[in-house]
């Protein structure tokens, strides 16, 4: 029987009213640096990733502005407040790793991998069947 197994931790996202704003403050008090800056208009929103200025392979970490007002982060945003919103592990088989959280009795968000940010398909697993976190699965492509 193969064994499902995340790969590293890729992100961790954080819900902001203004991306550039808080990028801004990321890169000039904790010394990150952008990598990415997208803007999607299927999910609603503007994600900036930044990661440490000397080693861009470690966990980034993505600010994710909402661009429409019926976005899952413009929501949260009005639910929550600014913080941390989700934790997005990279697959190698991103199919595979969706029937196996379903195989375990996790309620997915995503039963489809769909288009994410920065060339990844993406999946979410529910938070109410991970203990409160929101976690993604990406694959990239």
């Amino acid at each position: 029987m193969d064994i499902f197994k995340v790969g590293i931790m890729f992100h961790i996202g954080i819900a902001v009213y203004d991306a550039g704003k808080t990028a801004r403050l990321y890169v000039d008090t904790l010394g990150l640096k952008i990598e990415h800056d997208e803007t999607s208009a299927d999910q609603g929103v503007r994600a900036i990733m930044l990661v440490p200025e000397n080693d861009s392979s470690s966990t980034a970490i993505e600010l994710l502005e909402p661009v429409v007002e019926d976005s899952s982060i413009s929501k949260f945003l009005e639910k929550r407040g600014e913080g941390m919103h989700h934790v997005c592990y990279l697959v190698e088989d991103i199919s595979k790793g969706i029937e196996h959280l379903k195989s375990q009795g996790i309620e997915m968000i995503d039963h489809e991998p769909r288009e994410g940010i920065n060339k990844t398909i993406v999946a979410f697993a529910h938070p109410k069947s991970m203990n409160g976190v929101l976690i993604e699965l990406a694959q990239k492509i």
